[in-house]
Order: C-alpha cells, then structure tokens, then sequence
C-alpha cells in the first residue's frame, strides 16, 4: 500500500507534453552519456565472474593453443613466407603473359625523309618441359620451405607438450588440495578433541599448542599449494594465449589424469618405436632430404646428355608462334611462345604470311676437365652423408623412447611403493594415537606421536613428488613418440 500512495499524481495528458517535448531535443542529447558506456565495459569484464568461472577441459585447452599461440602463429608466418619464396621460384614454369608497346622513328639525310613504327603486342608463352638440374634458387627455396614446414611441427609437438603438462600441474596440485583439505579436517578435529581432554586435566597445554600448530602447518601448506595453483593457471593461460582475456579464478580446469600407457611393455618397445618414427617430423625430415639428394645424384648425369638449342616460328600475317628450346646452365627447358600485335602503325614493309623459320643446335659434351665427374662424386657423397644421418636420427628417437620408457616405469615403482609407505606411516600414527589418547601405552608420549607425524607427512609429500613425476614420465614418452 505504502508503494502505491507514493506514486505522484499527473495529468492525463502529460505523456502527450513529453512526447512533443521530446521530439523537439537536440540530436546531441539522443547520444548515450559517458556514465552508460563506463557501466557497460564494466559490466562485460565482470561478465565472466557474475556467470561463474569458466570450465576448460585438455582438449579445449590444446585447440585454443594449435589457434592461438605465439610461437605456432610465427611458425605458421614463416610457412607462409618460405611458400610464397616457393612460388615465386617456381614462376617461370608458369604461363607468362605480357603487352608490349614501342615507338620508333627513323631519319634519313637524305630528301629528309622519315620512317616512324608504332607497334602493340600481346606476348605469351609456356614451359612444356625441362629437365638437367635444378636452378640453384629454385633448390633452396625447396628445401627452405620444407624446413619450416618441419620447424612448425616441432613447434605444434612443442606446444601440446607444453599444455598438456600445464594442464596436468593444475589437475595435480587441485587434487592434492583436496586431500590435504581432508587431512586438515582430520587435525582440527584432533585439535578439538585435544582442547576436550585439557578440561578433563589429562594433557598439558604445551600439547594442545603442539596440535595447533599442527594445523596451522598443514593450513600453510593449503595456503602454498592455493597460490601455486594460481601460478599454474597463469602458465596454461600463457600458453594456450588466453592471458589477455582471462584471469586465473576466471577459469575452471576440468578433466581427470588418464593412464595412457598401461598396455604398454618392454617387449612391444619395437612396435612403439616404429610408430615415432612414422610421427616424428625428424624422419619425415631426414627421408625428404635424402628423397632430394637421389634426384640432384640421377640430375647430375644430365651433364653428359647432348645439349640442343634452337626452335621453330611460324608466322600467318602478324600473329607469331614459336617453339624455342634454351639452355641455362645445366637446366634445358622448351617453351611455346605466342606474339599477336593489338595495334601496328608501320612504313616499312611486313612480312608475308605463312612464313617458317626454324633453327638448330647440338653441343656434344666430351671432356670439361672432369668437372662433371667432380660434381657427380660430390652429389654421391651427399647422398650417403643423408643416408647416414636418417640412420643416426632413427637410433636417438628409439633411444629416446626406451629412456622416456623406463623413465616411466621407474617413476611407476616408485609411486606404488610410496603409496604403500603411506598407508604404512598413517596406520602406525593411528595406532600410537589411539594408544595414547586412550591411555593404553604406559612408555610412549607426544615425542613419540610428532615422530610418526612428521613421518606421516614426509612420506605424504614425498608421494605427491613421485606422483607429479609418473604423470610427466608418460608426458615425455608421449613427446618422444610425436603423439599430440
């Protein structure tokens, strides 16, 4: 009722006088002030804290980053560039197609006559084939393409890596808080039942400190791990480019640690050894390379072939065509050539149609110092050189994966039997506890318990150490099979 008497009382034709009031503002006045801008940018960065956090599984994680990180964005710049490098080396192959215009006047002494030429052409032509060897520039290019085409799977390999272990440090510090949360709740109530049995006068106070100190410590660990799981999401935000547009307690991490190489043995090393090999760019490297040297060793015999120059034009009133073979270098190439004059104003006479012009020439190779002889050894050479390193390249990866191998299964030992220690330590601090607390141990005291604490807490530590090295044990045999 109190909102209702409130209401100001207006005359009915009030809206009728703000709407002709209205009509007759300025356009300035129409515009949304300042304050409602400010609100509204303040409003979209609180959005994401009014909807709650974001959640961010792995495999969202990994495709934001193959999109969004730096060093895969310059890898992929300089694909672009080296291709681009590519295509212009490989132009000439390309039809070439181009209009030509020229003037010419000519003077003669005598009578003071004059001859003037004005002439427009469309000029084209096409390679139809070449062989010999490839153009130094051409050969570069190539082979500075197909670098950074391999540089840029390094980098997407790189990346994943980098994510998914980010990735993985966040999940393992959020699940070791969850269990030293629960460890916590376990000491304050240790704490309280202490507090119960100081009233009774069966304990001293300097116990009930002891106990509180000790969750203090275990709350400065909470606190610890709290701040370095902040850290952990700054590096993921990092990595996967999101560090401009999101703050830590903005994102959710999501998703559970996988065993992934469960099924895996000493015995199938081999099997897993071959599929690196079919991953890793480094082969796909080393095999394209040596694919390269074969051609530039079978090109090399090029050099003894018979070098033939020349070509034949046909001309039907002022069209040209033209079929010409040249040689450059070591390279032979054949080209259809095409001249059709858009605009000719001349003095002098033209040529009759249908006109054949043709013209020859053979070079015969027989002795150039042993130069040829020279450049084919070198090209051998190479080729074995390649050879090589595909086989050395192929024995770091297999070496590199039996490592990463039992890397992973000493870093597995080692978390089954600090699991075991674990419960060991715990059921030995439980016991004496009990004992205690109970009052059925006639030699032990409190030095007794802090012992086994300490020994409790040192083996739990020392199992979340072992466990954070399992999970990146099998994050290194991944990276070293070329899994992403």
């Amino acid at each position: 009722m109190s909102q209702i008497t409130h209401h100001s009382s207006a005359p009915r034709n009030s809206f009728r006088y703000r709407r002709s009031d209205s009509s007759h503002q300025s356009p300035v006045t129409n515009h949304q002030s300042p304050i409602t801008t400010i609100l509204f940018f303040l409003l979209l960065w609180l959005l994401p804290d009014i909807l709650g956090a974001e959640q961010l599984s792995l495999e969202q994680s990994v495709q934001i980053a193959l999109k969004r990180n730096r060093d895969l964005l310059q890898a992929q710049q300089q694909v672009a560039e080296k291709k681009a490098l590519l295509i212009y080396q490989r132009s000439p192959r390309l039809p070439q197609i181009s209009a030509e215009a020229s003037y010419q006047e000519d003077y003669y002494s005598a009578g003071d006559s004059s001859s003037a030429e004005r002439t427009a052409h469309l000029v084209a032509s096409q390679e139809l084939f070449r062989y010999g060897e490839t153009p130094l520039g051409l050969l570069q290019a190539q082979q500075e393409y197909r670098q950074a085409r391999v540089a840029y799977q390094k980098t997407v390999l790189n990346t994943v890596s980098q994510v998914r272990r980010a990735f993985l440090s966040v999940l393992l510090t959020e699940e070791e808080i969850a269990e030293r949360e629960e460890l916590l709740k376990e000491l304050e109530r240790k704490h309280w039942r202490m507090k119960q049995r100081l009233e009774a006068g069966k304990v001293k106070p300097i116990d009930v400190k002891e106990a509180q100190l000790e969750v203090q410590d275990e709350q400065l660990r909470i606190n610890t791990l709290r701040r370095r799981l902040r850290t952990g999401k700054l590096e993921l935000l990092s990595t996967i480019g999101m560090l401009e547009t999101r703050l830590p307690h903005q994102v959710e991490v999501i998703g559970t640690i996988a065993e992934d190489f469960q099924q895996v043995t000493e015995d199938s090393l081999g099997v897993v050894v071959q599929q690196a090999w079919l991953s890793r760019p480094e082969i796909a490297e080393a095999k394209a390379q040596l694919e390269e040297q074969q051609r530039l060793v079978y090109q090399t015999y090029s050099r003894w072939l018979p070098s033939l120059t020349g070509g034949a034009t046909y001309q039907y009133k002022d069209t040209q065509l033209g079929l010409d073979f040249i040689q450059s270098g070591s390279l032979r190439r054949g080209l259809l050539t095409f001249d059709h004059p858009l605009y000719q104003r001349s003095s002098l006479a033209t040529a009759d149609d249908g006109n054949w012009s043709t013209r020859l020439g053979l070079t015969l190779p027989i002795f150039r110092g042993g130069e040829s002889w020279g450049q084919l050894q070198q090209q051998r050479a190479r080729l074995r050189h390649w050879a090589y390193e595909l086989e050395d390249e192929q024995n770091r990866i297999e070496l590199e994966v039996r490592k990463a191998f039992f890397g992973l299964m000493d870093a597995k030992e080692r978390l089954e039997l600090q699991k075991e220690r674990v419960e060991i330590t715990k059921q030995r601090l439980e016991i004496v506890e009990s004992l205690i607390e109970f009052e059925w141990a006639r030699y032990l005291t409190y030095e007794d318990i802090l012992r086994r604490r300490q020994d409790f807490h040192q083996a739990q530590q020392d199992y979340f150490t072992f466990r954070c090295q399992y999970v990146m044990a099998a994050e290194d045999l991944r990276k070293a099979l070329g899994e992403k």
